[in-house]
């Protein structure tokens, strides 16, 4: 079984997923009620589309922020390491560069280069991971423009239906 410090997170940084959970409910709060006032809308459809937009961009939120909390775990050891650490403390294991090795077959990927696979197979390097941030980063982005759009289309509609 894993050590308890190496699987949880801490108080802190639940905390730091807590935030970033329910900062674009406030914001989107911020931005819909002088919307809603201003289109005649009652309290309790923006406290709905509240509650659904920026409900869905927190979760987003805090999947990015645990995501990245848990990139500080040394992939050897298992241990969590602080921000921009090169090399993990309990275990030398390079961080930035991440070598793993693997056969042809790929029948297991290796953090150290032991020179044979179980199968016998001579071990080759494999390419740098690739990280998911840019891809959420991507992904949170076009779902702000999504919302913006919609805020818009609905405004719009707002005004036609008054006839102005």
């Amino acid at each position: 079984m894993q050590d308890e410090a190496t699987t949880r997170l801490t108080r802190a940084e639940r905390r730091t997923v807590l935030v970033a959970a329910a900062s674009p409910v406030a914001l989107a709060l911020l931005v819909l009620l002088p919307v809603g006032a201003m289109l005649g809308v009652g309290f309790g459809e923006v406290v709905a589309a509240t509650l659904v937009y920026g409900g869905l961009l927190g979760l987003a939120a805090a999947f990015v922020t645990v995501d990245r909390l848990q990139a500080r775990r040394c992939p050897r050891c298992r241990r969590r390491g602080e921000r921009g650490e090169a090399r993990c403390a309990a275990c030398d294991y390079d961080r930035v560069e991440q070598p793993r090795f693997a056969c042809d077959e790929r029948h297991a990927i290796h953090l150290d280069d032991v020179a044979l696979c179980d199968c016998g197979r001579r071990l080759k390097p494999l390419p740098p991971v690739r990280g998911v941030g840019r891809e959420v980063a991507v992904a949170l982005k076009l779902g702000a423009w999504l919302l913006v759009l919609l805020v818009g289309i609905g405004l719009a509609l707002r005004l036609l239906e008054r006839g102005l």
